[in-house]
């Protein structure tokens, strides 16, 4: 028992080091993605606002595809609850843009999702949750822009 209870504090200090370095990393890796996804939006949305009428259709589609690529890992990537203040603020400084751009057109397009009959239980069930999840980050970032367009023209 004696050497048993000399290992515990040894143990203990290992686990406690490995916790608080595996919530470093997911804060980190978190934070990092946030700003990966971010990354991933500027360039397709670049093109597609500014090209769209010097492109042809095929383009232009697989130009939405990215974008809505993006926003739907922007929109669950938000809900994580570790993600970084600042991350936060910038993911949802790109979703505004990028939502105002293609958020109706995607949202029109997992709606569509969820009616066909070729797409499979689980597919639906991932789609509903890109849904509710887009409907979330929709609703709260008009929130948020008419919150600070109400804080500006206040001052």
């Amino acid at each position: 028992m004696d050497k048993l209870k000399s290992l515990l504090l040894p143990l203990a200090i290992v686990f406690g080091a490995i916790a608080v370095f595996q919530t470093g990393a997911r804060y980190g890796a978190t934070t990092m993605r946030a700003y990966a996804i971010i990354r991933e939006m500027q360039l397709p949305i670049a093109m597609y606002v500014d090209e769209t009428a010097d492109q042809n259709t095929v383009t232009t589609e697989n130009l939405a595809v990215l974008i809505d690529q993006a926003i739907t890992s922007g929109v669950k990537h938000r809900q994580i609850w570790y993600l970084n203040k600042q991350a936060r603020l910038s993911l949802d400084q790109a979703l505004v843009y990028a939502l105002s751009v293609r958020g109706d057109a995607l949202e029109e397009w997992l709606r569509a999702a969820l009616t066909d009959d070729t797409v499979t239980p689980n597919r639906k069930a991932v789609i509903s949750e890109i849904l509710a999840a887009l409907e979330e980050a929709k609703t709260e970032l008009a929130e948020e822009t008419s919150n600070s367009d109400d804080t500006d023209t206040a001052e």
